[in-house]
């Protein structure tokens, strides 16, 4: 594990001091939970981000005055720690949990807790998309260029399975409280149907992603301070008791949610 300098209560968050964020515009608020930006730094010590355990994933464009690399990441099922080298600047598009956008050949299996690297995206080389991306003088022209590139993929050609999508939408809805026989039901489809779905479409089984989305939801709710005890906090976000509650967020996070 390499070690991070980003204190503690960033890491809880999925931020870093030195990133920039923005929301998506409302049309694609569906699909795309936000877009973030890290400048270069000049710093000798190396950057890294921590990720905590979730059901995003996240297109990341890596740029310098020469090239782009265009990083494709998947969902994360155990506390990592992301190095960013100094000499990029980074540019990402997350989105929402369960959704992965369709480009060609990559299988959900094979980003989970990783990522691979990509040419291009939606049929438009790398290099192009990061010559713009790099002209753009900031997070908010960088997303400009992104969200013109969505307008013209259209909707439809980003977003992944329709099932998985909408059950998707239903678990983050919940913030995570329901069970997979519960989340079949309201789709109107077997559970064995919607085992198979999210596998093919998402990566994940429901139920780990389920368990991912409360997790998160969980996190927020720590990190607010929007509880009088932990009892109350594991009645609220839906877990049978303390100690499992406790023993879970341990498990995810490596942390008692006190520590946090």
């Amino acid at each position: 594990m390499i070690k991070t300098e980003i204190p503690l209560a960033l890491v809880m968050e999925n931020r870093a001091p030195y990133v920039m964020e923005r929301k998506p515009r409302p049309e694609l608020r569906g699909i795309i939970e936000k877009f973030w930006s890290a400048p270069r730094s000049g710093d000798s010590a190396p950057r890294t981000f921590g990720i905590l355990p979730d059901g995003n994933f996240d297109l990341v464009f890596a740029i310098d005055d020469s090239r782009c690399r265009l990083l494709f990441y998947g969902p994360y099922t155990r506390l990592t720690y992301v190095p960013l080298p100094n000499e990029y600047e980074y540019f990402c598009v997350r989105f929402r949990p369960g959704r992965m956008p369709r480009i060609a050949g990559v299988k959900p299996a094979e980003l989970i807790d990783g990522f691979i690297g990509l040419p291009g995206m939606f049929g438009i080389d790398v290099d192009f998309l990061g010559e713009r991306l790099y002209l753009a003088p900031d997070i908010d022209a960088k997303q400009a260029v992104m969200e013109e590139v969505f307008g013209k993929v259209g909707l439809e050609a980003i977003a992944g399975g329709t099932l998985s999508n909408h059950c998707a939408q239903l678990v983050e809805t919940c913030g995570g409280q329901i069970q997979v026989h519960e989340l079949a039901g309201l789709a109107g489809t077997s559970v064995r149907t919607l085992e198979r779905t999210f596998l093919a479409e998402v990566g994940l089984s429901p139920k780990k992603f389920i368990r991912l989305v409360r997790f998160q939801n969980t996190l927020r709710k720590v990190r607010n301070r929007s509880y009088r005890t932990l009892a109350e906090l594991a009645c609220d976000c839906g877990y049978a008791d303390q100690p499992h509650f406790i023993k879970e967020f341990k498990q995810l996070s490596g942390r008692l949610p006190s520590r946090v």
